[in-house]
């Protein structure tokens, strides 16, 4: 289940306040966070605690979007030594007191703030502000092409360059070797589905390709940038306090026997039992994947079809973790590698059914 989208919205005035509330009212189903100083605090507001620039610094992690109503030059300062990575940084928006305009200040794509500054100045009746280029002209870069597609980019400056040309009018062949839904996805004109074959002859200046193939091979001269469908889960079995390094790198293992990118990982799966196991959140962190806890239940119904173990059983009181799980998972998806043992780790690797 996909988490709620989480917004903070931070004002230093009073009439800020005000405002921060009235975006309350206005935007009920995001039901954001009120923060600011102790001085001006109102019913409906909690208090920035500390410095303000450390705030800051809780606020990005723990929040996906920060509407911040005061001067642009504040904000800027105080989320400058927070940021990470465009992949990862929450949207910053800015508003003025009055409410008169709404900045897409960061990770206008990935993060969502151009379309949430769109969104916002719709309810408040405010003029939104959009300066990435691939918007203003109207086009589409390459990493929200990549999440039109449920991708994933495997090399940002490769996908920088790729979008340079795209903004440049230049013709960019786009490969779906994965087959991915296009169902309603309009591209700029010079943004085209080719084949392999003619996007290699034809006069293209770059290409994107959806693969999930590691590693990814293409001939060099051509800018080209790689983005990776996540349609893959592990089922994963593990003995307790089992370090993260030894099942990332037994993960590793398998991904390259399959010659799948580590990216294309949607999930990993396991029991209750090891929904606590710390090597596994930091599996997941490492291949940006989420963790899916089946219920015991559910593996009781399918662990027939799945060797099984006395020893497991007496462990955990199921026959077997890692392929039934993997299995449930995926949607009841094709197994493309049965159980492996390496070393008190059990993996298998299942192909997501794609419902849709």
């Amino acid at each position: 289940m996909k988490r709620t989208e989480r917004w903070a919205v931070v004002a230093v005035s009073r009439q800020g306040v005000q405002k921060a509330l009235e975006v309350k009212e206005h935007i009920p189903e995001k039901a954001p966070d009120i923060f600011t100083l102790e001085k001006y605090a109102a019913p409906g507001t909690q208090m920035i605690r500390g410095k303000i620039g450390e705030f800051f610094k809780t606020l990005m992690a723990d929040y996906d979007t920060v509407l911040c109503i005061m001067a642009t030059g504040i904000v800027v300062r105080s989320i400058a030594p927070h940021l990470g990575h465009k992949s990862k940084d929450p949207g910053v928006l800015v508003m003025d007191p009055d409410g008169k305009y709404v900045i897409s200040l960061l990770s206008g794509h990935l993060g969502h703030a151009n379309e949430n500054a769109v969104y916002l100045a719709k309810r408040m009746d405010a003029q939104p502000v959009i300066t990435t280029g691939t918007d203003v002209k109207g086009s589409m870069a390459v990493d929200v092409l990549a999440e039109k597609l449920s991708c994933t980019i495997a090399d940002f400056t490769a996908a920088k360059d790729v979008t340079a040309l795209i903004l440049d009018d230049e013709p960019v062949a786009v490969i779906n070797a994965e087959n991915c839904d296009t169902t309603g996805l309009v591209l700029p004109p010079n943004l085209v589905f080719s084949e392999k074959q003619e996007a290699l002859s034809g006069d293209y200046s770059g290409c994107v390709v959806v693969s999930a193939d590691d590693p990814f091979i293409w001939p060099p001269g051509r800018p080209v940038v790689q983005i990776v469908p996540k349609k893959f889960v592990i089922g994963i079995g593990c003995r307790r306090n089992t370090e993260a390094a030894r099942i990332e790198e037994a993960v590793r293992q398998v991904l390259a026997a399959l010659a799948l990118h580590p990216l294309s990982v949607k999930a990993f799966a396991t029991i209750g039992l090891k929904a606590d196991e710390r090597g596994i959140h930091a599996a997941c962190k490492t291949f940006d994947t989420e963790l899916k806890v089946v219920p015991d239940d559910f593996v009781k119904m399918v662990q027939s079809r799945f060797e099984g173990s006395d020893f497991v059983f007496k462990t955990t009181g199921l026959y077997a973790v890692s392929e039934p799980c993997g299995y449930v998972a995926s949607g009841f998806g094709k197994c493309l590698l049965e159980k492996q043992k390496c070393g008190g780790i059990t993996l298998s690797v299942w192909q997501v059914v794609n419902k849709e």
